[in-house]
């Protein structure tokens, strides 16, 4: 993904300090609570911006924020007047942003070619548009062109996929054992910067992740550790996984059940 983009952590961080500063209590309480979503935040927020008669206020410092917040607002939010074609203008800013725009908020109007152009600046996002937006037109030459190649596969048919957009050379390990063993440890396998792969796994279970930035002497070694990623209770580890290692240091995941290469992830040749 773009550079630019956020992770969900982060703007949940830059929501509350927003909330904060306006002082709206119960909008803070509901960025801090991982059990709201967007559209529960939101609503929190001009319910509460309501009573205090400055529902300007939050689209105005809403459009301060990431483009992502411009495409929150457009989806969930209220009927926006004459101030819709700015945030129809703030979410081409960013790729992930305009592609969610394109397929979930109706009436674009001329935005449409915009947000289209911005999501032949990521492939991985320009690979989403072409499978998943209809009516390309001109741009869908334009698109064609931002998406390279499959990644190199690593075994029989990849379904484990590692994307390097941390700026940094990385390591990257991942246990197909019980959680605490180290008995079933693939890797470490070299990331360039910016580089892609796929590795096949068949159908092993992945129950940890762990990232270096220098080649780790074993999977325990806290020499350079980044960052790692433990399954999910509940979770079903013979799902394929993405995992991108964001600027950060974050591991951002995509689980997905029938292998192949998430939308959500960025093709590559698998070279750096």
């Amino acid at each position: 993904m773009s550079h630019q983009s956020m992770s969900c952590a982060d703007e949940r961080q830059l929501g509350c300090k927003l909330a904060k500063a306006l002082g709206l209590a119960n909008t803070q309480a509901s960025f801090e609570d991982n059990n709201y979503n967007p559209q529960k935040i939101l609503q929190t927020a001009l319910a509460e911006l309501s009573e205090k008669g400055g529902l300007d206020v939050v689209l105005t410092n809403a459009l301060k924020g990431p483009a992502w917040w411009a495409y929150i607002v457009l989806r969930f939010g209220p009927d926006l007047g004459g101030r819709r074609e700015e945030f129809l203008t703030k979410a081409t800013q960013d790729p992930k942003a305009a592609f969610h725009t394109l397929k979930f908020v109706p009436d674009l109007g001329s935005h449409r070619d915009a947000l289209l152009a911005s999501t032949t600046k990521d492939p991985g996002w320009a690979s989403s548009t072409l499978r998943h937006i209809p009516d390309l037109g001109p741009h869908a030459e334009a698109l064609r062109m931002a998406v390279t190649a499959p990644p190199v596969e690593v075994g029989p048919g990849y379904n484990t996929y590692f994307v390097n957009q941390s700026g940094v050379e990385l390591w990257v390990s991942y246990n197909t054992g019980m959680k605490g063993t180290s008995g079933s440890i693939t890797g470490p396998h070299q990331l360039n910067i910016g580089q892609n792969v796929g590795w096949g796994r068949g159908i092993a279970l992945i129950s940890e992740t762990r990232v270096w930035t220098s080649n780790p002497a074993d999977w325990s070694s806290n020499v350079g550790f980044l960052a790692s990623w433990d399954l999910p209770q509940g979770s079903n580890g013979a799902k394929s996984w993405g995992f991108r290692i964001n600027s950060s240091g974050i591991v951002e995941v995509t689980e997905w059940y029938s292998g192949g290469m998430p939308d959500e992830y960025p093709p590559s040749n698998g070279q750096s």
